[in-house]
């Protein structure tokens, strides 16, 4: 199985506890090849990093220098998410042109099970396989999508490089980022969607298991995104929830689990993973949230949990 992640040195340890995540539940693969888009990450995490696969016999770790690609970025927007999340665009670029298929997954995951029916998954001739996302008509419309188009969440994708290849996806993200001036709402994950809407394929939820689920219920998640597009249903939210194969913190009205005051319900699996892992003096940090964002944040969970 092939693997990619992206990272900056802030992130190398969530990437850690993701890493250690993948392994212990997948030793059943032959070989699992790690590659990491590596964004100034220090020698001393790049250490920690080797040293969490070393603990598994089947994982090699190989790291891809970030800073030839992110040149070739023309943006023109504030930053709210890491650059290294543009990584995803180059893939094709930076994987060596033998590799078919990869997984590629954001560092604030955790793998609860084994991968291999998601490694298997048939993509019926599309480019990647995604968990579609819960965003409202506007945030479609920004990237010329319609109500009724089903829009992902780029942070886990199963992608067919042949197929990316062929179509020159990352050429096409370039240009469509281009054409927005540098500033595509949502930042590569609305590039992503905006250039293959209807050429993807749509994975179970529970292969990833946004925060938004356990924040919102059903009934309260459609009401508050008016999302016109085919959802999953009530059940196989429920399903994903009692049995996550990837759960992936994306800080949906609260923290994320390595920040005080994180109120997502399965918050300690990461600490249970780190204390595994090189990091396991680590401490939670501080929430240096704005005062506005941690009311919106209460507001929200309390009209809508």
């Amino acid at each position: 199985m092939n693997v990619l992640f992206s990272s900056d040195d802030k992130y190398a340890q969530h990437l850690g506890v993701a890493i250690y995540s993948l392994l212990e539940h997948n030793t059943a693969f032959n070989k699992i090849t790690i590659y990491i888009v590596d964004n100034d990450i220090s020698d001393i995490n790049k250490q920690k990093l080797n040293k969490t696969a070393d603990e598994f016999d089947n994982a090699e770790i190989i790291f891809l220098p970030f800073n030839k690609w992110k040149n070739k970025l023309h943006l023109n927007m504030k930053w709210d998410i890491s650059i290294s999340s543009y990584a995803r665009l180059f893939i094709a670029d930076m994987l060596p042109d033998d590799i078919d298929q990869v997984l590629y997954m954001d560092c604030d995951v955790i793998i609860c099970e084994s991968l291999e029916n998601l490694w298997n998954t048939d993509l019926n001739n599309n480019v990647l396989g995604a968990v579609q996302d819960t965003v409202n008509d506007k945030t479609k419309e920004a990237v010329g999508l319609l109500p009724e188009d089903k829009y992902f969440n780029a942070g886990i994708l199963l992608i067919d490089l042949k197929k990316w290849r062929k179509q020159n996806i990352g050429i096409k993200c370039l240009k469509f980022i281009e054409e927005k001036n540098g500033s595509v709402g949502h930042h590569d994950q609305g590039t992503l969607n905006g250039v293959l809407n209807g050429k993807w394929y749509r994975l179970p939820l529970k292969y990833n298991l946004m925060t938004i689920h356990y924040i919102f219920s059903y009934r309260k998640n459609k009401k508050y995104f008016k999302d016109h597009s085919n959802f999953y249903l009530y059940d196989d939210i429920e399903n994903a929830k009692l049995h996550p194969a990837i759960l992936h913190y994306v800080p949906s009205f609260t923290t994320r689990p390595w920040v005080s005051n994180c109120k997502h319900p399965k918050k300690n699996l990461y600490w249970n993973i780190i204390s595994k892992t090189p990091w396991i003096d680590a401490k939670p940090e501080k929430d240096k949230s704005k005062w506005y964002v941690k009311l919106i944040n209460f507001r929200y969970r309390k009209l809508y949990w």
